[in-house]
């Protein structure tokens, strides 16, 4: 990147190509970042400069302007000038900030993994409370300890490590649940101590869903002072490791979100809330509890009452800081686009409750800007894979085009899609699960195409070819999403999102359909493209994957779900041609609950009806049974709630 001299260098009145060369070696070899631009020099950052003329890489990987720094010249100091005070109180914060690392670099005494709820120390010391007399007031001389200011202030005050504090929380959280019962005392024992290991277990679960991000130094006693219902859904996702304490907190913080919603409470803390309770709300979905869609509807009305679409998007200098609570809104309102657009993909003829507009753009655009969070630069990719999605339905919705029309569609849609991931290729090797959302789009554009009628097929002697290459495409397309899939480290899959979850299950019934149910067309053989192998290859791949049960409980978790629907799809597709069993030699399968059943238990005794006997077909796996009908419109949701 080209940048001004350093107006500090004396410099030959008339340069010439020698005082061009000087100029080049003296920047090269000056060290630091005087050189650097605006953006660059904010963050102390080093400026490299990239391929593109005036602008550098960091600006280029932001998708920002470039804006060069124009040095001015100072007035030179007397050495025996004393600091000026800001120096000595920057100095001072540095101190301090070495000293609290060295604080948390202390020994510690809190276990390494997150302990069960029914040996947390805080579980005994509430008991003791129970029965033991009150303790004694400490000595005037000994100074007070703080507690949580919460509208409804709750008894003890304990130290950060106990009860006292975190009672004082669920007292508030109880109340709020006066009308609805007593809060379960399964959550109520939850110290302080507890949810801070939950608090920074979330930090490490955000890069999958960046829209709610926390600074590094807010606390959980911040949280539960200003941020209650945000506390209660961090607390919820990030107990995954305790089945039984998850599907409690679940279960409580909807009848809490439920209560204010209807109580006329909009605020940002609730709106945040509900988008990290739905972001990862695969683990504890309930068929009979508020769908997901629904939860989004209110999403999406908070943030309309809230004003969260009419934010100040005004361009300011690189000095100016805008406020914290603006960007976090800002961040909310594209997490509900960013939710409703990928959770509409498997509504389809459903209108979203948030569509994408220029001020998505320019929220993105500004937060990418701020880097207040290293996550901030993959929102811009985010809305425009989205926006994609959009336009692929906006431009094959009639279901209905001339070939040539549709071709030209069809080229249009890659290119732009080759570009959004060209764009973003370093973004992709930090993110693992940012080139999922891209190969998902992907998929919808060929599996949007391939279902399109073309009215001319028959008069254009090329339309039946181009529509068979889009099917070809089609399948390889969720071959290339499921192979990069299986490369994420099995640690990671606890912390996926919904979205990301959602395209993983949608890729696996996209493929089990094109085996089944794919309609008739010349040169298309699913026996010969060798799909249910191809099913059973990356189902066998991501069931060894996924992380096992951690405890004994009836529940199953989304793994063992995924497990045991997959391997119904498999029978289905290993049984549709022609009846063949799965060994080749019975009719016996494997569920996942280890039992071993006849695909036959469900079907009556086959009657001859005056032909040789065995002549008959046998029903469909999906006949018998209708949920497990991957052409159903609600296939998704079942998957997804454990009801198939």
């Amino acid at each position: 990147m080209h940048q001004p001299a350093d107006p500090d260098r004396e410099s030959p009145k008339s340069p010439g190509p020698a005082a061009s060369i000087f100029t080049m070696d003296a920047r090269e070899g000056r060290p630091g970042n005087a050189f650097a631009c605006e953006r660059c020099r904010k963050h102390k950052v080093r400026c490299v400069a990239s391929d593109t003329a005036g602008l550098c890489q960091r600006c280029q990987k932001a998708r920002v302007e470039c804006i060069e720094h124009v040095a001015r010249r100072r007035p030179a100091k007397s050495r025996s000038e004393a600091p000026p005070p800001n120096r000595l109180r920057d100095f001072d914060k540095k101190l301090d900030k070495l000293s609290a690392i060295v604080a948390t670099m202390a020994p510690t005494t809190a276990p390494p993994v997150l302990p069960a709820v029914t040996t947390l120390p805080s579980q005994i010391a509430e008991a003791l409370a129970r029965t033991s007399p009150p303790a004694p007031a400490p000595p005037a001389s000994a100074p007070p300890v703080p507690t949580p200011t919460l509208p409804a202030p709750g008894p003890g005050t304990g130290t950060g490590t106990g009860t006292g504090n975190s009672l004082a929380f669920w007292e508030s959280i109880n109340d709020t649940l006066l009308c609805l019962g007593r809060l379960d005392p399964v959550i109520r024992s939850i110290s302080l101590a507890h949810m801070q290991m939950l608090l920074d277990t979330y930090r490490r679960m955000v890069d999958f869903f960046p829209f709610v991000t926390l600074p590094n130094d807010v606390s959980c006693q911040h949280l539960v002072q200003h941020r209650p219902i945000l506390m209660f859904a961090v607390l919820t996702v990030a107990s995954y490791d305790s089945a039984l304490l998850q599907q409690t907190l679940s279960r409580e913080f909807r009848k809490v979100a439920m209560v204010k919603i209807l109580n006329g409470e909009k605020s940002l803390d609730l709106l945040q809330g509900l988008l990290v309770f739905i972001a990862w709300h695969h683990h504890y979905m309930d068929a009979q509890a508020v769908s997901v869609p629904m939860l989004l509807q209110l999403c999406a009305g908070i943030a309309s009452d809230l004003g969260l679409d009419r934010l100040s998007t005004l361009v300011r200098s690189p000095m100016h800081r805008e406020d914290s609570k603006d960007r976090e809104a800002k961040r909310a309102y594209l997490g509900c686009y960013y939710l409703a657009s990928s959770i509409g993909l498997i509504e389809a003829g459903r209108s979203r409750c948030i569509s994408y507009s220029a001020i998505l753009r320019n929220y993105s655009s500004d937060l990418a800007s701020a880097w207040e969070h290293k996550t901030d630069a993959v929102l811009p990719i985010f809305v425009d894979v989205c926006q994609f999605m959009e336009d692929v339905e906006e431009t094959f919705r009639g279901r209905s085009e001339q070939a040539l029309v549709a071709r030209s569609q069809v080229k249009r849609l890659r290119d732009k899609w080759e570009h959004i991931r060209s764009v973003s290729k370093l973004q992709a090797a930090d993110y693992k699960t940012l080139e999922w959302i891209q190969l998902a789009a992907q998929i919808h554009l060929y599996k949007t195409a391939a279902a399109a009628d073309l009215l001319d097929r028959e008069s254009t002697p090329w339309a039946s070819g181009f529509q068979l290459s889009l099917r070809v495409t089609y399948l390889r397309s969720i071959e290339q999403f499921l192979d990069n899939t299986i490369k994420l480290p099995s640690q990671q899959y606890d912390v996926i999102s919904l979205v990301d979850w959602l395209n993983l299950v949608s890729g696996v019934v996209c493929l089990g359909k094109l085996g089944l149910h794919s309609s008739p067309m010349p040169g298309w053989d699913p026996v010969e493209l060798q799909i249910a192998r191809t099913f059973e290859y990356f189902r066998d791949q991501l069931s060894s994957q996924m992380p096992r049960p951690r405890e004994n409980h009836d529940k199953e978790d989304v793994f063992e779900r995924f497990r045991r629907i997959t391997s119904v799809m498999m029978v289905a597709l290993r049984t549709a041609r022609g009846g063949a069993s799965p060994t080749n030699s019975t009719f016996e399968h494997a569920t996942g609950s280890g039992r071993t059943v006849s695909l036959l238990q469900d079907l009556a005794l086959p009657k001859i009806n005056s032909k040789p006997n065995g002549t008959e077909k046998l029903p469909s796996l999906w006949t018998v049974n209708p949920s497990i009908d991957m052409n159903s419109s609600e296939f998704h949701w079942k998957f997804l709630m454990g009801t198939v």
